[in-house]
């Protein structure tokens, strides 16, 4: 993936700006360290301007801050910056074109430097077929520039060829891995106290006999099951879960005792009712609902879809997400 940033990210000089933006270069750091296909793309006066850094501060400039706190952390991303995307920056040059780049930008001709910069390396896959350029350019929260979900189309209509072409600016969280994503959200939310904690989790039967429990006896909280049933929706009480009723059942397809795979999500108002296929000490599969607050249940159902849930890969979600 050859991606382009948007040349006014490398404009940041307010504070405000700055602060609003830091996350967006740890995660484009953390991004070229962990996905193979990742490549930034950019041109070579950003080459130069990374290698000048001593002089200019690369990617974040330094001038106009006067904290000394918020210095230490811009210096600390400048240099894991240079370093990380040394493997996977791509230097790409505008030179090789055999036309006159007569382009457009919705129809208009551009008189902004950067984005000039910018729209003229887009072009290259006009006339250079070996490179291909992503459609969606990564933006953050700043004041000056284009925004996350602006789009525009390029055209070049020269005697050599005709290009056109759609493209959009896009957060860095559209590239993010979903289970990254999902952290980042849970984390957020736990921060913020939109994921209340029940002291204890209301558990029952639906109409039908007790499969649940090897012993038959009836219970009404979670912590009245058996250590192997409420082994994994114990550490669901973390995320938010507040009441878990065992519908009906089926005798076979049965995985580790305690764990669960989630079939579907019902979003209400005010909460979500999460579906789970529940393996139960008694060998029985029981369809079981839970409630998670509004907004949590589509979260653990993006992040586990197809996996079963078990107490290690929950336990290693709520760590994450602390």
């Amino acid at each position: 993936m050859n991606i382009l940033i948007d040349p006014y990210m490398f404009e940041l000089s307010s504070e405000k700006d700055i602060c609003n933006n830091l996350t967006f270069f740890m995660d484009i750091i953390r991004l070229s360290q962990s996905l193979n296909d990742f490549s930034i793309t950019v041109y070579k006066g950003m080459i130069e301007r990374m290698q000048q850094r001593t002089i200019q501060p690369f990617p974040i400039k330094l001038a106009e801050i006067r904290d000394q706190e918020l210095k230490n952390i811009i210096l600390q991303i400048n240099n894991s910056f240079a370093n990380a995307l040394i493997r996977t920056i791509e230097s790409i040059d505008i030179d090789g074109c055999s036309g006159d780049q007569e382009f457009v930008v919705d129809g208009q001709e551009v008189d902004d430097e950067h984005y000039f910069e910018l729209y003229s390396v887009l072009l290259i896959p006009c006339y250079s077929h070996n490179i291909d350029i992503d459609r969606r350019i990564i933006t953050g929260n700043k004041s000056k520039g284009k925004q996350i979900g602006d789009r525009f189309e390029l055209e070049c209509g020269c005697k050599e060829h005709r290009y056109l072409q759609k493209y959009q600016f896009v957060g860095i969280g559209d590239l993010l891995p979903i289970k990254d994503k999902v952290i980042r959200i849970l984390k957020e939310k736990r921060k913020n106290g939109e994921i209340p904690i029940v002291n204890r989790v209301q558990a029952r039967m639906g109409d039908h006999h007790n499969h649940v429990q090897a012993d038959g006896k009836k219970f009404d909280w979670l912590d009245e099951l058996s250590a192997q049933n409420k082994s994994v929706l114990c550490l669901l009480q973390e995320l938010g879960l507040f009441k878990i009723i065992f519908e009906r059942f089926v005798p076979a397809g049965i995985r580790a005792i305690g764990t669960m795979s989630i079939k579907n999500v019902e979003e209400k108002e005010q909460q979500d009712i999460v579906s789970v296929k529940f393996s139960a000490e008694t060998g029985m599969l029981i369809i079981t609902s839970l409630y998670f607050p509004k907004g949590v249940g589509e979260i653990l159902h993006n992040y586990y879809y197809s996996e079963q849930l078990t107490h290690k890969n929950v336990s290693e979600l709520i760590e994450k997400t602390q």
